[in-house]
């Protein structure tokens, strides 16, 4: 039975050690430590920017594969889309029935890992703080940073980088690696991380939510009155308040981390 327990123990260790031999390559390809960092370069050439009147944007869908997504406010109450990058011809921007797709996930380099003439090619997207549309993200590298857009609902499928929201109605955010820090939800909560913290400010859900990470603590300010099903594998879990009558729920899972919720 020893050596049972000792094999065990060992094939827990070298997953965790895979684990973060898998983030430490994330994060290094993502330029947040040391070992990449030299190796990109942000693009400082415009190669897209053009507006569009808000009733022609129902929903905005935006592909990338290198490089940071940031939503900020627009000045004159239209969608701007603004592509800094190297290669005008990687990049397709479409309208087509009220759907505005941004693809920039055309960039490949093949020689990422050695880092020559490897861009960072950043999306900029200004929107009406009122803006009440869905929003789609699917990113590789990069950092996603947005606006309060309390009336829209986001998608986002990121690989590697920081999820950071203001408040938003809707969110639904699948991260592999990198942190999701989201100031307020007012309607309904999503989250699947499996490398990373997940921070919320307030929640203020009406739908059943779920949040689940696999490695990296879950930390919550103020909630409504929900009821909160808090599960960790390893570390420890603390709830102030918690309503087991309310009718909306609130799942959360963590394998490896501490859950707090600070209602």
């Amino acid at each position: 039975m020893s050596n049972r327990g000792l094999i065990i123990a060992l094939i827990i260790l070298l997953i965790i050690i895979i684990i973060l031999l898998i983030a430490f390559l994330g994060l290094s390809l993502n330029g947040k430590i040391g070992l990449q960092r030299w190796n990109a370069k942000k693009s400082s050439q415009v190669i897209f920017d053009n507006a569009y009147e808000v009733s022609q944007v129902e929903h905005l869908e935006i592909l990338s594969t290198a490089g940071d997504i940031e939503f900020k406010e627009s000045t004159d109450e239209k969608v701007r889309v603004v592509v800094y990058g190297e290669e005008e011809q990687e990049l397709k921007v479409d309208l087509n029935g009220n759907r505005l797709k941004v693809d920039y996930s055309q960039y490949k380099n093949k020689k990422i890992f050695w880092g020559f003439h490897f861009y960072i090619n950043d999306i900029v997207i200004y929107l009406p703080k009122d803006y009440a549309n869905e929003i789609s993200v699917k990113a590789n590298y990069g950092d996603i940073r947005a606006i309060d857009l309390e009336n829209a609902s986001m998608n986002i499928k990121e690989d590697c980088g920081d999820v950071v929201l203001g408040k938003v109605k809707d969110v639904f955010v699948k991260n592999h690696y990198g942190d999701v820090k989201i100031e307020a939800v007012e309607n309904k909560v999503e989250v699947t991380s499996d490398c990373g913290d997940v921070k919320i400010g307030s929640l203020n859900i009406i739908e059943n939510s779920s949040i689940e990470n696999s490695l990296g603590d879950i930390k919550i300010g103020q909630t409504n009155e929900i009821y909160i099903e808090a599960k960790t594998d390893l570390g420890d879990v603390k709830i102030n308040r918690n309503n087991r009558y309310a009718e909306v729920v609130l799942k959360i899972k963590n394998s490896c981390g501490d859950i707090k919720i600070e209602n």
